[in-house]
């Protein structure tokens, strides 16, 4: 049936469960949580197509949702009620979902590995572009301050010189 072939994973925040679905229908749909029973009718938030990605998860920061499509092309929604709040191309093609780390949200397109940091916020501002020159299919990860990154062929940690002792 259409709506088929979820590839991104279920993003869940402020009680509403935000799911991406579909190759031949793309569409966001988004439910109200504690319904019980077929909830078509009664627990349906809001539903889009624009903006849908079809491999990477979409990212909640209150009190939004981002979604990045293969395309490059990065959209900010009002989380409770679906309205676009910014749509713009930051270029590559993505399969990788974005993350947020100390107020940033990390993008990190495939063919070039170059990863694009924004603000998390109402308006799309482009903090840095850095590249690696290698393809990377796989999610960024955090931890205490620094960034990993797994290309085809290398690990990267980026972060803070440690300290000589």
């Amino acid at each position: 049936s259409k709506g088929e072939g979820v590839t991104p994973s279920i993003v869940v925040g402020d009680d509403l469960v935000f799911s991406c679905s579909g190759f031949e229908a793309p569409t966001i749909r988004v439910i109200r949580a504690g319904g019980k029973g077929d909830i078509t009718k009664t627990h349906m938030a809001w539903e889009q197509t624009k903006g849908v990605p079809s491999l990477a998860s979409m990212l909640y920061v209150k009190p939004y949702i981002y979604s990045v499509t293969d395309q490059g092309i990065v959209t900010c929604f009002q989380a409770a009620s679906g309205e676009i709040q910014w749509q713009e191309r930051i270029g590559g093609k993505h399969s990788s979902s974005p993350i947020y780390a100390d107020g940033k949200i990390y993008f990190l397109t495939e063919a070039e590995g170059e990863s694009v940091v924004i603000e998390a916020g109402p308006k799309l501002k482009i903090l840095a572009r850095n590249r690696l020159d290698e393809k990377c299919k796989a999610s960024m990860a955090a931890s205490q301050g620094n960034l990993f990154i797994r290309s085809e062929s290398n690990l990267y940690c980026i972060g803070p010189r440690a300290e000589q002792k």
